[in-house]
């Protein structure tokens, strides 16, 4: 992820709608799964600048939140938010013992080149307790590839089914999975093909699609991919700009 990225990241995430959705969506799973428990263990993994972070840490104030990112640059960000249990790691190689984690969210991260998600699965699951939760989020589809891959430095994207096996693969129990932002998914379609066309093999300082955005108009979008996803969701609707998925740690294959 180019380094200007972790900025405007910083800069926008709070009150960016798609941020919002996706926050919406994961914390309503974590309040499911960990029903009425106070306090609970959690591990962001690819914490980015933070923002997930102060989203849970406003519903579930007693939890116990660590977090790892490779960049030094997202780790600030993080700490100047307030969080200190922050550790520089790849998902690939987490600093942790087994079995230490009651969940683990990692949102957008096992896409990024460079990065071997079968050993980041392996990991995630070596950390997290008996029967603990792994939320994750993911690119869909190859096709929605453009100009804000090259930027943020996604190498691949994901079909539900690709997702799943692989998590299976690793010993996971699937409680969900589904595609969501599905409104968008032709305009993205679009807009990302005109990107490419647009992008040079050399332009190091390609821009994502991330922008700031006037507050109504997040707003008014906020609840738009809040419908959006809880329709994915209900009718298993086969397509959508990300792939949404909750699995439970099984037993050791």
């Amino acid at each position: 992820m180019l380094d200007h990225e972790y900025d405007t990241m910083r800069e926008v995430e709070d009150g960016y709608w798609w941020y919002q959705v996706l926050r919406h969506i994961t914390t309503n799973e974590i309040s499911t799964l960990a029903a009425s428990r106070e306090r609970l263990k959690l591990l962001d993994a690819g914490c980015g600048t933070g923002g997930t972070f102060a989203w849970i840490a406003r519903s579930h104030p007693g939890f116990d939140l660590h977090g790892v990112d490779l960049s030094p640059l997202a780790l600030e960000h993080t700490k100047r938010r307030g969080f200190e249990n922050m550790m520089a790691s790849s998902v690939e190689t987490l600093p942790y013992p087994d079995d230490s984690f009651d969940g683990l969210i990692s949102l957008d991260v096992l896409y990024h080149e460079g990065l071997d998600e079968e050993k980041a699965l392996a990991e995630f699951f070596r950390v997290l307790k008996p029967n603990g939760f792994l939320i994750l989020n993911l690119p869909a589809f190859e096709m929605l590839r453009g100009r804000h891959d090259i930027a943020v430095g996604g190498a691949r994207r994901y079909t539900a089914n690709q997702i799943s096996h692989s998590m299976v693969r690793h010993g996971f129990r699937i409680g969900k999975i589904h595609y969501w932002n599905a409104w968008l998914f032709v305009p993205v379609l679009l807009w990302r093909r005109f990107t490419l066309l647009i992008t040079r093999d050399d332009d190091s300082d390609v821009k994502s699609d991330l922008r700031p955005m006037a507050p109504f108009l997040s707003r008014a979008l906020h609840w738009i991919g809040l419908l959006d996803a809880k329709i994915s969701a209900t009718l298993g609707l086969p397509f959508g700009t990300s792939v949404f998925s909750v699995a439970l740690k099984g037993s050791p294959r």
